[in-house]
């Protein structure tokens, strides 16, 4: 058995796949898909649950509800993956989408918005597991922090593109209809998904159990993979609270609707350039350290946020908070996917997603808490602390891994 923190990664070229210019490019557009369509609920679901009358707490509940599902099948999902190949699992996942979207675009019930986010966090979690899954089976290991860069690149200009679209057609359309925004989008990507072709690395060892569960208890087991769990925790749950409340901090300042959408497009614009350099930082300073300070900086761009909500400075915090998710993006999928065989890459990329479903679900519910209690500047502050704490326990527990 590997030692603890030992790479499992041990790839030979029938682990990977190689694919034309073409399709590596369509590939790389397919996973921009998963966390775009998550900005834009977490833009728009807020307000639109304001529309309709709900309390500060609720609208955090609303948001956080859409990682319920993820959060307990994500592993599951993964190795659905495994078995039926990724690019299968993205088309359905996309289609599922565009119509959960056309069902929010009609209910006039802000109990039964947060109940389709249910749904919608499921699928757009599952479209952006199996994007993962295909692009990390096109390449070998010395290749994939360049292919990772790439793909991440794609995520984050679809982050950069998403909330300013959103915002421009609820500036012309309203919170309820552009909705509908959102299932034309949804529709356009199962249309890539559809023109990709299949891809499966074929297992040379075992595989993982049905449900991805055992699996996923065994490379649980592994130091690394705990550390790496606990960055990304941290990652996705406190841009996601972010997200969801600068927003609407901008908002009730005075904000247009497309003004505070740019700001939630400016964090992305500097995460997408910022992917493509995440390697070279990497190699200067190591990649658990370059995520730790990465997230670090972003931290304390969310700490001063409710300070900043201001024309000329509302930048700033946008400006830091991109600085970590660039950077920590493609490190993270890189580390999390040398932690196990190729044939069980899908479950340990799905307790990755677990671990994003987690921080989604509770910290903007729990920033919402705070803000109905405290303020803002205390959810944002909070929200800030905790993420220090986590860094530093996910650095000192990899730091402590006993290497083979």
């Amino acid at each position: 058995m590997a030692q603890q923190g030992a790479s499992l990664d041990t790839r030979t070229e029938e682990d990977f796949v190689f694919l034309g210019k073409g399709r590596m490019f369509m590939a790389y557009v397919s996973a921009a898909f998963g966390f775009s369509a998550m900005v834009m609920a977490g833009f728009l679901v807020p307000l639109r649950a304001k529309e309709l009358g709900a309390p500060l707490e609720v609208i955090g509940l609303v948001v956080g509800v859409g990682g319920l599902l993820p959060a307990f099948l994500s592993v599951s999902a993964g190795a659905l993956s495994d078995r039926h190949g990724p690019r299968k699992v993205y088309l359905w996942s996309t289609v599922l989408s565009a119509a959960v979207a056309l069902l929010s675009a009609l209910t006039t019930n802000y109990w039964v918005l947060g109940l389709l986010q249910i749904g919608a966090g499921l699928f757009s979690s599952m479209a952006w597991l199996a994007s993962q899954a295909y692009v990390t089976s096109l390449g070998r290991s010395d290749e994939l922090p360049g292919i990772l860069g790439r793909m991440s690149f794609s995520t984050n200009a679809g982050m950069v593109i998403s909330p300013v679209l959103i915002g421009f057609s609820a500036d012309m359309i309203g919170y309820q209809w552009s909705f509908g925004t959102m299932t034309v989008i949804a529709a356009a990507f199962a249309l890539i998904g559809w023109l990709l072709p299949p891809v499966r690395v074929r297992a040379k060892g075992k595989g993982g159990s049905t449900l991805g569960l055992a699996t996923a208890a065994q490379l649980l087991r592994l130091r690394g993979m705990q550390a790496v769990l606990i960055l990304t925790l941290v990652r996705v749950g406190s841009v996601t609270g972010w997200m969801s409340f600068f927003p609407l901090l901008l908002v009730e300042h005075g904000f247009s609707k497309s003004l505070a959408g740019s700001a939630i497009s400016a964090h992305a614009l500097i995460a997408t350039f910022l992917t493509l350099s995440a390697g070279r930082v990497a190699a200067w300073m190591g990649s658990v350290m370059a995520i730790t300070v990465g997230l670090g900086i972003g931290a304390v761009g969310i700490a001063l946020s409710p300070v900043m909500a201001d024309p000329w400075l509302f930048w700033i915090p946008a400006l830091l908070v991109g600085v970590g998710q660039g950077i920590s993006l493609p490190l993270l999928i890189a580390t999390v996917s040398e932690e196990a065989p190729p044939e069980q890459r899908g479950v340990a990329l799905g307790m990755r997603q677990t671990a994003n479903q987690f921080g989604m679900t509770f910290a903007p519910a729990g920033l919402g808490a705070i803000a109905a209690s405290a303020g803002l500047l205390a959810g944002f502050v909070a929200t800030a602390g905790v993420s220090i704490g986590l860094l530093a326990l996910g650095y000192w527990m990899h730091s402590t891994v006993r290497r083979a």
